[in-house]
């Protein structure tokens, strides 16, 4: 039996790779970005429902995934879609699935504009992905069913975000931007409600050929209200009371025009029915940041 929970808890890295979102600061109308890009998480161990490290099968996911919003008016409306297009999961000498993963839909609006940047979003999960895939037989079935590619679950999360922006003078040239998020995240078949946060900072550098660059570090986390007890060892967050910190950086240049390649990495600091992974990922992107 605990073998088998262990089983089901490694299909879970990568579902809870970083989530982009329109922030505080809304676009214009008309403005857009595109992004597409790869993804990959690796693990051996998971945070257990008690915090504690358990080591488990190899599992490795790959996700190829997207995200784009577009201004619909400006200041007040920002419509987002993000979903993976296709995921694949390998758990080691015991079988692999592969197909659709879940999708959101999201709507900001710009509620201040000075001296800071303050918006709520309100954002629906879609489950296109399959909850509960099926093999050839008998083993195969048991072994599919804890490789899902989607959570199975309509939920909706609402979150408020608050941004500043500052420096690119002359005695400080650098530029910067902060952003504090925290949001509610409801969830349905019977998963436990759950707190969400973010911060993060942003650097642009102000000379030449390097002003293309674009970096930044960010914490993220979900806090589940789920008790300890009712949590489910499921390190991609289809189980109840996944929690996690994790600490990411994110790297963005800008190739010409509005093309640009972006690269970044999210790992876990702590956790609760979450793999303790690292997470990789690489892509590219057409159109500008909306933060000045």
């Amino acid at each position: 039996m605990i073998f088998r929970r262990l089983l089901c808890a490694v299909v879970a890295s990568g579902l809870l790779a970083s989530r982009a979102e329109a922030g505080p600061w809304t676009r214009d109308g008309g403005d857009f970005y595109l992004s597409t890009y790869y993804s990959r998480t690796a693990t051996t161990t998971l945070y257990g429902s008690s915090t504690s490290k358990i080591p488990i099968a190899a599992f490795e996911q790959h996700s190829l995934n997207f995200y784009g919003e577009v201004g619909l008016l400006s200041r007040w409306l920002t419509a987002t879609l993000e979903g993976v297009l296709l995921r694949y999961n390998s758990l080691e000498d015991r079988g692999a699935t592969y197909g659709l993963g879940d999708f959101r839909i999201g709507m900001w609006t710009g509620l201040l504009t000075k001296p800071l940047h303050l918006s709520l979003g309100v954002t629906f999960g879609l489950p296109l992905g399959d909850s509960s895939p099926k093999g050839k037989d008998a083993d195969s079935n048991q072994i599919a069913r804890i490789l899902p590619t989607s959570d199975g679950e309509f939920d909706i999360e609402y979150r408020l975000s608050l941004g500043y922006a500052f420096g690119g003078g002359r005695k400080w040239p650098l530029r910067h931007y902060l952003i504090a998020e925290a949001g509610y995240w409801m969830r349905t078949k019977n998963l436990s409600d759950s707190f969400v946060y973010k911060l993060e900072l942003g650097v642009r550098l102000p000379w030449r050929v390097i002003e293309r660059l674009t970096a930044s570090v960010h914490l993220t986390g979900v806090e589940s209200f789920a008790d300890n007890k009712d949590a489910t060892l499921s390190p991609t967050g289809l189980g109840n009371g996944v929690t996690y910190t994790a600490l990411g950086a994110d790297f963005v240049i800008r190739v010409w025009r509005k093309l640009g390649i972006f690269a970044g990495v999210d790992g876990n600091l702590r956790g609760r029915s979450i793999s303790d992974a690292v997470t990789l990922r690489t892509g590219i992107s057409w159109g500008t940041s909306p933060i000045p």
